[in-house]
């Protein structure tokens, strides 16, 4: 841990690190001195905890996308079978006057 904090960046030393970054050894030099300095660790738990956000946020959407197709369909059903349903409601409605007209006659 000790020597993670000795090779991090010193805020002090910004105006360098602008002059340094001009040239390709002190780009490299940068990026080896912000490379020594990062917490592995801590990276890890954020990739993984971005990664997770990720996975959460794409099941919500094919979730979402899945649940406004299925009202969709769900919609368009019941439009097609408005008529089916009228003549079915007509039909039960006859054949209880059938049923009431055949009791009356027994």
């Amino acid at each position: 841990m000790k020597k993670n904090r000795e090779a991090r960046l010193d805020i002090s030393l910004l105006p360098e690190a602008a002059a340094l970054a001009t040239t390709k050894k002190g780009r490299r030099k940068l990026a080896e001195t912000a490379l020594k300095s990062l917490d592995l660790k801590k990276l890890k738990l954020t990739a993984l905890a971005a990664g997770g956000g990720l996975v959460l946020l794409g099941a919500a959407g094919s979730a979402a996308r899945y649940e406004a197709f299925r009202l969709a369909v769900s919609r368009e059903m019941k439009k097609q079978l408005a008529p089916v349903n009228a003549r079915l409601a007509e039909l039960e409605k006859q054949n209880a006057e059938l049923k009431k007209e055949l009791e009356k006659r027994r």
